[in-house]
């Protein structure tokens, strides 16, 4: 999309002092002052007219513009420039230029390669390839695929609504800087997944993290790829196969996914299900080593296995979509993963020498940040978009198989966890005094619409929520400090029946009124389309979606 040319602009100005954009109109221009063939400055690129950027007195050594940059998926100089920071990563050209491949680009490479075994052979073919000295169509393809939104660890568990690891690394490097990154300290307040806690500690920074979902112990369990040796990862691997299963008792589902089956009259095909999530649990919990991270395995398999999907009406009805892949075909291909995804990570370590901080993880909210005043250098989140507080999603009810399976929390501890969580339905606490006129006639129209009045009170709630939020961000930012709150730009409510548009909601516009309200100043809007017009992402909607970065400064 035309939004990463922006960004990948904005974080190579953070990079060099002076840049220049070099687009195909100007590519004679741009070879004067490099040098490189034309068919190099042109090989691999999108059809559209920017095909990159000439840097030019960088601002922190070629090791870490190599370590840091994400948009940009080559970089080119001079072979005297090149440095020892992995000849791997390296390869020659015939005008006496060195390509090198960033540190996120090449984990999208290894990450979706279809390959038994990654190793440096395998990195050296791919720098062959972009260098135009060897042909070979399944890694050209690897190098021109569109969809590299879950590079190395990030793949490890589905996560609705996650951030996309290159768009907040890009954020994190262009509004930071460069300087002592390992004593700044980047927090994430609705870590969620935890990509953006992962990608800071990867770049250096000492990260935190914050959400009241205990499956947070998705990032902790990243931490864990990230950080054990693949040998002790394959130790685990076999000993689950190995473990028998002591039959202390069957899980059960949910009882909002039993009605499911018993209104169907599927009895037999749930008892099936609990037997198996019975026998993986036993497995994994037996576990010696690395227990959390395989249980991340199954809950990723029981996510994929039941989609919950939100049905939009308010009272909580969804849709209980079944995945004919077998539970046990669905962990495996997990374990597989894991593996897989291990061998990638040591080799990405040890070829860019990336020094990681473990970053810290709390189970709360961040309504009530349990951190000190002007603690964290930067924060950089990305808080429910409103359409889930108007029942177009339920993060904890569509990880409640999840969440019961591994003993994270009880049914009735989800529920209660419901009603303090930020755009919740079911949160219908607050004072609604001191918000944004857009919202109080935002509540009127809902209030006044038969099919929409139960979602009023919930949405006065939800903005009342992230008024807390940026108040606490506000609270535990340094002076001088910036803030990168993630947003939907808009939300857009439709006729049930024709698609006719009734309502538009400038959420970006509301969002900026309340940080000025809390005592930020805004420093930037930048609106970023996203891929999102397939029927379930969207069911009604018609035209194009933005998110909207929104980057707060506390004086």
């Amino acid at each position: 999309m035309d939004g990463d040319i922006t960004l990948a602009e904005r974080e190579v100005n953070a990079l060099f002092d002076n840049i220049c954009v070099v687009d195909r109109q100007n590519i004679k221009k741009a070879q004067k002052r490099l040098r490189l063939s034309e068919r190099f400055l042109t090989s691999h690129t999108r059809q559209k007219e920017i095909v990159g950027f000439l840097g030019m007195n960088p601002k922190v050594c070629v090791t870490e513009i190599i370590k840091q940059l994400s948009f940009v998926q080559e970089v080119w100089l001079e072979e005297s420039q090149a440095t020892e920071i992995a000849k791997d990563v390296f390869a020659s050209s015939a005008d006496d230029f060195v390509c090198a491949v960033p540190f996120l680009a090449m984990s999208e490479f290894l990450t979706y390669a279809n390959e038994e075994r990654i190793n440096t052979d395998f990195i050296k073919e791919i720098l062959r390839v972009l260098t135009l000295e060897a042909e070979n169509p399944k890694i050209s393809r690897l190098i021109t695929r569109a969809n590299t939104s879950a590079p190395h660890v990030h793949g490890l568990h589905a996560y609705k609504a996650k951030f996309f690891p290159r768009f907040v690394r890009s954020l994190i490097v262009s509004e930071t800087s460069p300087e002592n990154q390992s004593e700044q300290i980047v927090l994430d307040p609705f870590v969620g997944s935890g990509t953006a806690a992962i990608e800071a500690a990867l770049l250096g920074f000492r990260a935190v993290g914050i959400d009241i979902d205990k499956l947070s112990l998705i990032s902790e369990s990243k931490v864990n790829l990230l950080e054990n040796s693949f040998d002790s990862l394959q130790k685990s691997a076999i000993q689950i196969y190995e473990n028998g299963t002591k039959k202390n008792g069957e899980y059960v589902l949910p009882i909002w996914m039993s009605r499911k089956f018993e209104r169907h009259n599927i009895l037999d095909e749930k008892r099936q299900y609990e037997r198996q999530i019975t026998v993986w649990t036993e497995k994994v919990n037996n576990l010696d080593a690395n227990k959390s991270l395989f249980q991340i395995a199954l809950s990723d398999a029981l996510t994929r296995k039941f989609n919950v999907r939100m049905m939009g009406t308010g009272v909580g009805r969804f849709a209980l979509e079944i995945q004919k892949t077998d539970i046990d075909k669905l962990v495996e291909k997990n374990i597989k993963f894991i593996l897989k995804c291990s061998q990638i990570v040591e080799l990405l370590k040890c070829v860019y020498q990336t020094k990681m901080q473990t970053p810290t993880f709390i189970n709360g909210t961040a309504t009530k940040i349990d951190l000190p005043n002007e603690s964290a250098d930067f924060i950089i989140t990305s808080p429910p978009y409103l359409p889930a507080s108007i029942g177009r999603e339920n993060y904890l009810i569509g990880k409640s198989i999840s969440l019961t399976a591994l003993n994270l929390m009880s049914e009735t501890e989800i529920g209660l966890a419901e009603k303090q969580s930020v755009g919740s339905m079911k949160n219908q606490n607050g004072n609604s005094g001191g918000l944004p006129r857009a919202v109080y006639e935002l509540h009127n129209w809902l209030f006044k619409d038969e099919l929409r009045t139960i979602k009023a009170q919930p949405t006065l709630a939800y903005y009342q929520d992230l008024k807390k939020s940026l108040q606490e961000s506000h609270r535990v930012l340094k002076h001088n400090g910036k803030a990168v709150f993630i947003i939907g730009k808009e939300t857009v409510f439709y006729s049930y029946k024709t698609r006719e548009v009734l309502y538009r909601v400038l959420c970006d516009e509301i969002f900026k009124e309340i940080a000025q309200k809390v005592g930020f100043e805004i420093s930037e809007m930048i609106d970023i389309e996203l891929d999102k017009k397939n029927k379930n992402a969207r069911p009604r909607s018609l035209d194009k979606f933005f998110e909207t970065a929104i980057i707060l400064r506390k004086d």
